[in-house]
């Protein structure tokens, strides 16, 4: 913001966004390396490891150790403490911007894929489960990720760099495709595809227990037992994905938002409160983008007795017993729940 900008706005109001990402961009990083140091930790226990769901979550993870501890660093050194990391430094403006997208891609890829794999494992198709579960073939869909959105974002190397003072995409066609690819790929498509997973893994889940439920009824062996931890773990499935999706809309949506606008209205005249007033709002956006990562731990714990029972166990070096049943198996890793025995 310019020296007539700043004399025309209050100091408080051209302060706000550096105090925004000193306070709230050191309180998601601290947040997120807690949430991700302890992903980590639970995913490479004996509860958790060899199984497909965790070999992304845990490549996720590993992925977000760097989103938060450069990306997000960087930015609160740059955007709140003043210190020109960016600007200064060719060499981090060009990794910075590059890993930016690409760690936020991967990440999410990552999340997504995990999110499919309990989808298919809870199909009444033999056909679409038998898909599940692969661990070899999460390797492999872990590694193409990887190398895809590596190709698919490295241009950023190249286009970024310090030349004019500040550290942007170079100006003219490619910064316009640059911001609207990322307002559709970073912005629009994560939330689209979280809601239609969620709902189509809710739906999924019900149909599996409605099956059960008849089952066990049939058979009349503790059907009642038996069907309320059905519902139990429904309702914990359920307020789960819905915590995930809430965060993903205001984490997602807003920013695509804000990089259409930003490109849209680059040429408009407006007034120096304006200015200041939309620095605040556009490094709000910036900030909550990274809240639907720095809060996955978070919403696992509040939306699972049984996660939180097994993370405790993991603490303090204790083993959990594994259900036998396949179908309980999978909805019993996706929800944390804990299976009655069925005798």
């Amino acid at each position: 913001m310019n020296s007539t900008t700043s004399r025309n706005v209050s100091s408080t109001l051209l302060a706000v966004p550096y105090q925004l990402n000193i306070w709230f961009g050191c309180f998601i990083l601290i947040t997120g390396n807690i949430s991700t140091i302890g992903n980590i930790i639970v995913f490479t226990s004996r509860s958790f490891r060899n199984r497909a769901c965790t070999i992304y979550l845990l490549a996720e993870a590993i992925v977000l150790i760097f989103f938060f501890n450069f990306v997000l660093l960087t930015r609160t050194l740059q955007k709140g403490f003043q210190i020109p990391v960016l600007n200064q430094y060719d060499v981090i403006c060009r990794l910075r911007y590059f890993a930016s997208q690409y760690t936020n891609l991967l990440a999410i890829s990552l999340f997504i894929l995990a999110s499919l794999d309990r989808l298919l494992s809870t199909h009444r198709s033999q056909v679409f489960r038998q898909w599940s579960g692969r661990v070899n073939l999460a390797y492999k869909l872990t590694l193409t990720c990887t190398i895809v959105w590596f190709l698919t974002t490295c241009h950023r190397l190249a286009f970024y760099s310090t030349s004019t003072g500040r550290c942007l995409a170079k100006e003219g066609l490619y910064a316009t495709f640059d911001n609207y690819f990322e307002a559709i790929v970073s912005g629009l498509c994560p939330p689209i595809i979280i809601f239609l997973l969620a709902y189509l893994l809710i739906r999924s889940v019900r149909n599996t227990i409605q099956r059960q439920i008849i089952t066990v009824s049939n058979q009349q062996t503790r059907s009642s037992e038996y069907s309320t931890f059905l519902q139990k773990t429904d309702k914990q499935l359920t307020e789960m994905l819905l915590w995930q999706t809430l965060i993903a809309i205001p984490a997602f949506l807003p920013y695509a938002g804000q990089l259409i606008y930003t490109n849209v209205t680059e040429n408009w005249s407006k007034s120096p409160e304006w200015l200041a007033w939309e620095n605040i709002v556009i490094e709000t956006i910036r900030l909550l983008s990274y809240t639907f990562f720095s809060t996955r731990l978070y919403i696992t714990l509040i939306s699972s007795q049984g996660i939180r029972e097994q993370i405790f166990k993991v603490f303090r070096l204790r083993n959990t017993i594994h259900p036998k049943d396949e179908t309980l198996h999978t909805i019993h890793f996706t929800t944390g729940g804990t299976i009655p025995n069925r005798q």
